[in-house]
């Protein structure tokens, strides 16, 4: 979890250093606010073994101008009024802060694009150990016609 959000950080801090309306010091108060407020919230609604669930209250939304309540909360606890932060966000922005993907939408009918994907470990273990089991069948299959 704290991977997936320190990268939707990033990506939001990243906006907003492009943008130059907050000084280094107003960026990085908001990035460490959002982080704070964002583990809180996530808390109780990450779960790993199934990813979408929770999907849409971990969602964070910017449409026609109007800032999600989690980035209003992380700007009113780092001092910035919300009218700046408003300023240099995008007019519409979704960003989903999922289990092993954090991906992205500009406007309603935008592309999505990915922040972070990790596959699951469970996943890549499964397909390595079966990986192995082929080749270790292979290499006895060799032998044996070597052999023969």
């Amino acid at each position: 979890m704290r991977q997936e959000i320190f990268s939707a950080v990033s990506f939001v801090s990243g906006l907003l250093r492009h943008r130059k309306t907050l000084s280094p010091d107003e960026l990085d108060r908001f990035s460490r606010s959002l982080f704070e407020v964002l583990m809180t919230r996530y808390s109780n609604h990450w779960f790993p073994e199934h990813p979408f669930k929770g999907s849409a209250f971990r969602c964070i939304r910017i449409v026609k101008c109007r800032l999600d309540p989690v980035v209003v909360s992380a700007a009113t606890q780092a001092g910035i009024s919300e009218s700046k932060l408003a300023q240099c966000m995008p007019s519409e922005l979704t960003l989903w802060v999922d289990p092993n993907e954090v991906s992205y939408r500009f406007g309603e009918d935008g592309s999505i694009g990915v922040v972070e994907c990790q596959p699951p470990r469970d996943i890549y273990d499964n397909c390595r150990n079966e990986h192995l089991k082929h080749t270790s069948e292979f290499t006895d299959v060799m032998s044996t016609v070597i052999a023969v």
